[in-house]
């Protein structure tokens, strides 16, 4: 018979903490063509995106610091998106105490 091979999952690497997991297990945003950053819950969305963890701490280390600014090529990251990262990383925060995290710990490179 012919050995199957694993199939192949993609990794992603958070933009805050650095540390790679499943594309799944990280949550996209992407810079929209009008310059906005919008939350890809499909990671199909076309546009320049980005990677972070489930991890509050992430969420609000991007939004303390320019990261996410830089990631995406933005000029600033405007009130509104700030607004809408923060609602959703509260979210998040409430989620997190429930479940374990799908991200690894630092990937060893092989």
């Amino acid at each position: 018979s012919t050995p199957t091979r694993p199939k192949h999952v993609p990794t992603r690497t958070c933009i805050s903490c650095r540390s790679t997991g499943a594309k799944r297990g990280l949550v996209r945003l992407v810079r929209s063509s009008d310059g906005r950053v919008l939350i890809d819950q499909t990671g199909k969305r076309n546009g320049r995106g980005a990677y972070l963890c489930q991890t509050p701490a992430c969420w609000q280390s991007v939004l303390d610091r320019n990261t996410l600014v830089s990631a995406l090529r933005l000029t600033m990251l405007t009130e509104e998106d700030r607004a809408m990262l923060s609602s959703f990383a509260r979210t998040l925060a409430t989620e997190h105490q429930m479940t374990s995290s799908d991200v690894s710990t630092r990937h060893s490179g092989g």
